[in-house]
């Protein structure tokens, strides 16, 4: 008799050893992201909201009662060697079961991981990608975009901008960009815009990461005297020294930074000093105040773990885990990929601000639920002042003329 309890006992405790070992098995998820390079505050500004989703799943009891494992990946400047060493790390040899990668390419990220099946969440921007995705949808059907393409996005700017309730003193607008895909969808799509709309592009100019000496494109530009320049570098140093020499003899000009205002140490190292630039975010949450009391919790929950508000990327990547998580409680298997995958196609997810649908491409276009923010750098900090689509002003913020330029 004791030795057949004895049995049991075992048996029972094996079991019991067996299931908690199971239990606390961590699901891998893969984090590529800019950690050194160009796109370093980027790359930051999409961990954060990543942490924050991780943190609050693992807090509240797990992922089908397991722990998440976020595994970084250094995506540097997203060559496309380097985009590809990512995936073959973080899928090949790891086997995570979702990858976050916040901006991660052109459409090199959506190759790299549509090689695997773990569902992956860019926040690329790029119709590079949506064009990659198109050639075979049915080969990569894990790959989602978490904001719309650079080409909606400019074409956002320019409605906002023709928007604004300002006078410009003439049709003249400069456009600089940096010399990659991004910079050039954004600065093309807005040259075509100004000229639809009868305006002179009276420059459009490329540069290079790195630029900070701005003498000799200021000179033309003093001489031209634009109603509009825009600015489309997204990295700290080059757009806060343009802003700096611009304003040793500022010329009467709406400055637009677009995505330009993102990195957080632009306004880190402005603070004030910056009042008067504008620029735009998408699948951004508005600040100071979000749109629903949901959004408003999020908002503030952020601002208290990261002690300021949030900037671009953020927001969509934390959301990017919720709806990956969403779908495997639905399906009940994370290994079971390719059914998260058609999960989140057909169902989408309800967040802060409502639902998030990809559409057939995969792409969470903007609008609706999701719109673009766009905001105004005022008292040092950036103050939705307009959505879009459709361009309308967000709640009770007004658009401030800039104190450079002189009536």
């Amino acid at each position: 008799m004791k030795k057949s309890l004895t049995l049991v006992l075992i048996l029972f405790f094996s079991l019991l050893i067996s299931s908690l070992s199971w239990a606390g098995e961590a699901i891998k998820i893969g984090v590529p992201l800019s950690m050194t390079g160009p796109y370093t505050d980027t790359g930051d500004n999409y961990w954060k909201g990543i942490k924050m989703a991780v943190d609050e799943i693992n807090q509240s009891g797990g992922l089908l009662d397991k722990q998440l494992e976020p595994v970084r990946f250094d995506a540097q400047e997203f060559a496309p060697e380097r985009v590809m060493q990512g995936a073959d790390y973080l899928c090949g040899k790891l086997k995570v079961d979702s990858i976050h990668a916040g901006w991660a390419g052109w459409g090199q990220d959506v190759r790299a991981y549509g090689k695997y099946t773990a569902p992956f969440f860019a926040d690329d921007g790029s119709q590079a990608s949506v064009d990659v995705y198109r050639q075979d949808k049915k080969q990569y059907n894990n790959i989602f975009q978490l904001t719309d393409t650079g080409i909606n996005q400019g074409k956002s700017m320019f409605n906002v901008l023709m928007a604004l309730p300002y006078e410009y003193p003439n049709k003249k607008v400069v456009i600089i960009t940096a010399d990659d895909a991004w910079g050039t969808e954004v600065g093309d799509t807005l040259e075509k815009n100004f000229e639809k709309q009868g305006w002179k592009v009276a420059m459009h100019e490329l540069v290079p990461y790195g630029t900070n000496q701005w003498g000799p494109l200021l000179t033309k530009i003093r001489k031209i005297k634009p109603a509009i320049i825009h600015v489309e570098i997204v990295s700290a140093q080059e757009v806060v020294t343009f802003f700096r020499q611009f304003m040793k003899k500022p010329t009467n000009s709406i400055l637009s930074y677009g995505y330009s205002l993102v990195p957080r140490e632009v306004l880190e190292t402005m603070g004030k000093e910056a009042d008067g630039l504008i620029g735009e975010v998408p699948t951004a949450m508005p600040t100071p105040q979000a749109p629903t009391p949901e959004a408003q919790a999020w908002l503030n929950k952020f601002n208290k773990t990261w002690s300021h508000l949030p900037q671009a990327g953020s927001w969509a990547a934390y959301s990017g885990v919720k709806t990956w998580a969403t779908a495997v409680s639905a399906i009940g298997d994370e290994k079971k990929h390719e059914e998260i995958s058609n999960y989140i196609a057909a169902n989408g997810y309800k967040g802060e601000t409502g639902w998030w649908k990809w559409d057939k491409d995969h792409v969470m276009r903007a609008g609706g639920d999701v719109p673009i923010a766009h905001y105004q750098v005022q008292n040092g900090e950036m103050i939705a002042i307009f959505t879009d689509p459709p361009a309308k002003p967000y709640k009770d913020y007004k658009f401030q003329i800039p104190r450079w330029i002189k009536k």
